[in-house]
C-alpha cells in the first residue's frame, strides 16, 4: 500500500483532517492502488456500483470467493440475470456450462423465480454398475415454482435458490443448496412384492438394465415406474440348504432390492423345510444255501436301504430239514 494511501486511511477519522478532500494525482494513485488490490488480493472484492460508473470494494467474506468452496456458487449478474459458477451433476457440468466461461452459464429470472438443477435418466442401470452414463440430460433452469418429479420419465428436480427482482431489475439471489448433487435417482416408492408362496413357476421378473425394470405377475405389465424395488420374501430370497442327518433343511431369507440395483434389506433366516430326503432301511437278502447237518441253510447279507433295523446273523437256519437225495430247486 502507497504511504498517501495509508497515511489517508488513518486520517480518515481523526475528526481534524479533510480525508475527503484530495488533489486530482492523490485520488489517481488512490484508484491505481485499489485496482492493483483487486487483481492481485485474495481477500478484496471489487464489483460495478449497478447504474452508475462506480464501483465498491468490499471484503470477500460473503461472495464471490465463496465459489472455490460450492459446488454451485450463484450470484447476481445485471439486470433480471444471475450468474451461475462451478456446478456439476453427478459429475457433468450441465448443458450450456462450460469450464472455460467465467461465469459457466448465465440464466434469466424473475421475480420469486426458484432456481432449480434438473436431470433425467432413462432408469436403468449400466452393467458395470455406473448410473452415470444412464442419465440423458442436466439442466439448471429457473421457474415460478420447482416442478415435481416425474417418475414416469425419471426426472428430478432439486432446488439451489430463491431469487427477487426489483421493477428496475436488480436481483437478490437466496441460495439454499450448494451440491455437490450426486443422489441417486430413483423411480418411486413402493415394493413390488413378488409372490414367493405359488407352488407354480411364476412369470414375473426384474431386470436392472430395462426402463421397465421387468414386468409384473403374468408378465405383461411393466415394473416401473409404479414400482420402485422389489421384495421377495416368504419362501423367496436368500435360501440355504444343509443335510442334517438323514433330514433336508432349506432356511431363506427375504430380501428387497431397490431401483439402482441396491439390496436395501435381508432379513432373518427361518426354516421353511426339514423332512428325511435320506432313505437308510436296512433288508435281509439271500445271497447263498447250503447243507449243514442235515439241514439247509442260507447265507444272508443286510442291505441298508432305509432306516435302522435289527440286522441278522451272517448264517441263519431255514427250518427244512435235508436228507441224501433231497432235489432243491431254485426259482
Amino acid at each position: 500500500m502507497s504511504p498517501q494511501l495509508k497515511q489517508l486511511i488513518n486520517n480518515a477519522d481523526d475528526g481534524v483532517s479533510d480525508a475527503l478532500t484530495l488533489a486530482p494525482k492523490t485520488l489517481k494513485a488512490i484508484l491505481q492502488e485499489a485496482e492493483k488490490m483487486c487483481h492481485s488480493s485474495d481477500s478484496i472484492l471489487c464489483e460495478p456500483v449497478a447504474g452508475g460508473p462506480g464501483f465498491k470494494i468490499s471484503a470477500k467474506n460473503a461472495g464471490r470467493f465463496l465459489r472455490e468452496f460450492r459446488e454451485f456458487h450463484i450470484e447476481p449478474s445485471g439486470a433480471s440475470t444471475v450468474a451461475i459458477y462451478n456446478g456439476t451433476l453427478f459429475g457433468s457440468l450441465p448443458t450450456g456450462f462450460s469450464v472455460n466461461d467465467d461465469p459457466i452459464a448465465t440464466l434469466a429470472v424473475a421475480n420469486g423465480n426458484k432456481i432449480y438443477a434438473k436431470v433425467t435418466w432413462n432408469r436403468t442401470l449400466n452393467i458395470t454398475g455406473d448410473i452415470v452414463s444412464t442419465i440423458t440430460t442436466r439442466t439448471i433452469e429457473a421457474a415460478a415454482a420447482v416442478p415435481a418429479n416425474d417418475p414416469a420419465v425419471g426426472t428430478r428436480h432439486y432446488q439451489l435458490a430463491t431469487v427477487a427482482v426489483t421493477d428496475a431489475g436488480t436481483v437478490s439471489v437466496s441460495q439454499t443448496r450448494w451440491g455437490p448433487i450426486d443422489d441417486l435417482p430413483g423411480t418411486a416408492r413402493w415394493n413390488y412384492v413378488m409372490n414367493s408362496a405359488s407352488t407354480t413357476a411364476q412369470t414375473d421378473y426384474w431386470d436392472l438394465l430395462y426402463s421397465s425394470k421387468g414386468k409384473q405377475a403374468g408378465g405383461v405389465t411393466d415394473l416401473a415406474p409404479t414400482y420402485d424395488s422389489v421384495q421377495v420374501a416368504g419362501y423367496g430370497g436368500w435360501a440355504r440348504f444343509i443335510q442334517d442327518g438323514t433330514n433336508l433343511k432349506i432356511f431363506a431369507r427375504g430380501t428387497t432390492m431397490n431401483s439402482v440395483g441396491q439390496i436395501t434389506y435381508i432379513g432373518p433366516e427361518y426354516l421353511v423345510f426339514n423332512r428325511p430326503v435320506v432313505c437308510e432301511t436296512t433288508v435281509d437278502v439271500l445271497v447263498g444255501l447250503r447243507l449243514n447237518g442235515g439241514y439247509l441253510e442260507g447265507q444272508y447279507k443286510t442291505i441298508t436301504v432305509n432306516a435302522l433295523a435289527t440286522p441278522s446273523p451272517e448264517w441263519v437256519s431255514t427250518g427244512i430239514p435235508v436228507t441224501a437225495g433231497t432235489t432243491i430247486q431254485c426259482v
